[in-house]
């Protein structure tokens, strides 16, 4: 009977992955970073595995779940974060739990490399335009979190059609609200977020871009203005990216903000072939520091 029951308990298990798609994805990178301040070569390392689970309804609304389980070379940064849910029909998605946010999920925040960033570990993502530091430290605002770190419950709404996109997110603290329209190789952007309680009531971030691919090249302007208690602040980046060959991938950043030094960086991406690469780059971030990382990433 025991044996039975086992045997029993495999079967309704193994039958609900089959009726369910399951996936499992994620990379690994490791290298060093140096920064000039410090004068220091640290190691440098992360894995991510992600879980995506999804089924659809007889009705066709596909239901889904996504987690991951992260960690680095700081030992205190590793573990699983909280789960995404979200329903989805059409061009239609509803969302809670550990969210996107309007502006992480903004078209051309981010560098099209394997770090979103510079280099192996991003150096910092002073690239990013909404990463503003004139109020002396990062900005911040809702995003989806890795690891343990510490998340913002909320609810979104994502629309996609014909090229439009529309996003909405509320949160305990927060709201924002997104827009963006792609038109053949290019994309345009605008999305705002406003706290509306605690120690951040009346902070706000807006962000707009532009961007898109000519040919070899790929390129984006990014803009934010940032409201941080009585500190404000604007910043604006160009990125620039160039596909020497099949394997080759050059790109740099300039970025401009009030009361702090330009931040620029170069970077370059060498495929390895099976989804690995050589990742290397430099930055001269706000305080004039400069940041190199490099290493080998893969995915799988």
């Amino acid at each position: 009977m025991k044996n039975l029951l086992i045997a029993t308990t495999a079967l309704v298990a193994t039958a609900g992955v089959a009726v369910a798609d399951v996936k499992v994805s994620g990379y690994a990178r490791f290298g060093a970073t140096y920064n000039d301040v410090t004068e220091d070569v640290t190691t440098a390392s992360r894995l991510r595995l992600q879980f995506d689970a999804t089924t659809e309804t007889d009705g066709g609304l596909t239901l889904g779940v996504r987690q991951r389980f992260q960690a680095e070379e700081n030992a205190g940064n590793a573990g699983g974060n909280q789960a995404r849910f979200f329903a989805s029909a059409g061009g239609l998605t509803i969302a809670m739990g550990n969210i996107l946010g309007v502006i992480e999920a903004a078209p051309n925040l981010y560098l099209p490399t394997k770090s979103a960033g510079m280099g192996l570990e991003g150096n910092g993502f002073a690239s990013l335009a909404a990463n503003t530091y004139a109020n002396g430290g990062a900005f911040g605002w809702t995003a989806y979190q890795s690891g343990t770190a510490t998340i913002t419950d909320g609810v979104e709404v994502i629309y996609s059609m014909n090229g439009i996109g529309l996003h909405a997110h509320s949160t305990d603290t927060s709201y924002g609200l997104g827009a963006n329209y792609k038109f053949a190789d290019y994309t345009v952007a605008v999305a705002y977020e406003e706290w509306n309680s605690g120690l951040r009531d009346g902070d706000n971030i807006l962000f707009a871009s532009i961007g898109g691919k000519f040919g070899a090249f790929d390129a984006a302007l990014s803009y934010a203005d940032t409201e941080y208690g009585s500190v404000g602040s604007e910043k604006v980046s160009l990125r620039g990216g160039y596909t020497v060959n099949d394997a080759l991938y050059v790109y740099g950043f300039v970025a401009d903000e009030d009361t702090v030094d330009t931040a620029y960086g170069l970077g370059a991406s060498y495929g390895l072939g099976g989804g690995a690469s050589v990742e290397g780059g430099w930055t001269s971030n706000q305080n004039g520091d400069n940041i190199v990382s490099a290493g080998i990433f893969f995915s799988f």
